[in-house]
Formats: C-alpha cells, structure tokens, sequence
C-alpha cells in the first residue's frame, strides 16, 4: 500500500493571457512531513490563476495539469513571499472533491499557522489579513456544510507540508456548520493546537466528543440572538476538560459576528497569539 506526502504548490502571479500553470526546471527540494497513515493519497493545493480559479475559462476546477504532476510530492513552486498577499488556491482532497481557498504564507520561517473554514471565503472579511499581518500562516478553505470531518486531517496535513509553516503550532477557526465540522476535525488529530468556534451548532454531538479533544484550549462566539449557537457554545465551555472562553455578541451568526463586533476579531487573534506563538 502506498502514501503520498502532502504538497502545496505556489505560483508566481500569472498574467491573464499567460500559461494557466507554473512550470519550473528545477524543483525546490522536497519538504518532508510526518502523514497519517491514510487509505487513500493526500490532497495537494494546486496554485491556479485567477482565470481558473474564479472560472473566466472552461477549464474544469482541479482538472489535471501535466506539468504539476511531474513534481515530485513536496515539491515547492516558491515565489519569495512577503506574508501579507492571499494567494488564489485550488485544495485538492481527492479525485472527486476541490475546495476553493485562499493562502497567506509565513513571512519568516517557522510561523504558527491557522486554518478558516467556512461556506464564504468572503464572509471572513479582513480577518485572514489581519491574521497574516500578526504574524501567522493563514490557510482559507471553503468547504460545504457536509464535508467529512476527515477532511479536515487532509487540509491540516497540506498545511503543514507548506514552507515555513510550524507543524508544532496550528489553530483551527469555524463558523456555523463549519464550527461542527472542525470540531469533530479537531478531536481526532493532534495537529490541532487550537479551536475557535463561530456560532457552533450541534451541541449533544460536540459535547459527546469534549472528552476526545482532551485540554486543548478553545475559544468560543455567538450571538445573543442566536439561542441554539449561545446553548451551544456554553454546553461546550462547561464540558471542555481544558481552557474554555465564550464570548457573547449583540446579535450575529457565524462570520457575520465579526462584522457585527469587530473587537472580536482582535480578541481572537490575542487569544490564539497566546496559545500558538507564546504558549
């Protein structure tokens, strides 16, 4: 049986009347990272331009590029980044599932890295940028309300592989639906340091799983109008064997919070500087 190590590949900006991918001579040399033993490969983050990605082509999301797959896996397209501009990514789980994303990689080597997931890369409004300019690898993912939690694993997997990326230090943000979806993500894989809830929903399922994710802290958000949000996020400070912190909005329900109350965003990012870059 065969594993595949994770690989993101970036892209230097490509102009709109250029080839749709990246081809290098050279490769950059392979990054190693530990996998979990998995049944199928492990996903890639392929870098498209901005024709592919936001579909001013017809070229299909996550069809398959000779070029790219002639790299070895954990090759690293480079360009130098400046840790501040997102970066259009297509994330590869599988041969039937693409996620569209955006990626703020590190400035310096080493940096702690958080993972957003969410129905609406939008919806996050300036919360990935802020989080870039604080100093953390910041992964956008936009997943569907019933994506598999495994899938998570494979996303923190990819991220990890990235370079300058601290597999020691990752965090994981989820609102609404995705808040359920990256807690039972987040139960079963050590690679989340860190879990920060916008809106969670599901509270019997969440609570059942609080022993499982054992005393690593979490942060928590609702709106007071939303009660099967606030229900939740408080059942899950009360069962969570570790550090738990809720915070209760004026009105909003998921990534709509920090539009609502934007010193939530702040709160968040010194909360996850606590646990991630000085724990």
């Amino acid at each position: 049986m065969r594993f595949f190590l994770p690989f993101i590949l970036l892209a230097i900006p490509l102009s709109l009347t250029s080839c749709r991918y990246l081809k290098a001579a050279t490769p950059a040399p392979t990054l190693m990272a530990t996998a979990i033993p998995r049944h199928d490969p492990l996903p890639t983050i392929e870098v498209l331009d901005s024709r592919a990605l936001y579909g001013q082509d017809n070229r299909a999301i996550g069809g398959t590029s000779l070029g790219l797959a002639s790299f070895p896996p954990g090759a690293i397209l480079p360009p130098v980044s400046d840790g501040l501009t997102e970066r259009g990514v297509s994330i590869i789980l599988d041969a039937d599932t693409t996620l569209r994303g955006e990626y703020y990689p590190p400035a310096e080597p080493r940096q702690p890295g958080v993972l957003l997931l969410g129905d609406r890369m939008a919806g996050w409004a300036a919360l990935p940028a802020m989080l870039a300019q604080s100093g953390f690898a910041v992964l956008v993912a936009q997943i569907e309300p019933l994506t598999p939690a495994r899938q998570v694993e494979a996303m923190l997997q990819s991220f990890i592989a990235a370079p300058g990326v601290d597999a020691g230090s990752i965090g994981v943000i989820g609102a609404d639906e995705a808040a359920d979806i990256a807690t039972l993500g987040c139960v079963v894989n050590s690679l989340c340091d860190a879990l920060a809830l916008l809106s969670p929903r599901s509270r019997d399922t969440l609570v059942n799983v609080m022993p499982s994710y054992g005393d690593r802290p979490m942060w928590l958000a609702a709106g007071q109008d939303d009660r099967e949000a606030l229900d939740t996020a408080t059942a899950l400070a009360a069962a969570a064997p570790g550090e738990a912190q809720v915070h209760q909005a004026s009105a909003g329900r998921g990534m709509a919070l920090l539009q609502r109350q934007p010193d939530l965003a702040d709160e968040l990012i010194s909360w996850l500087h606590r646990h991630l870059k000085n724990p």
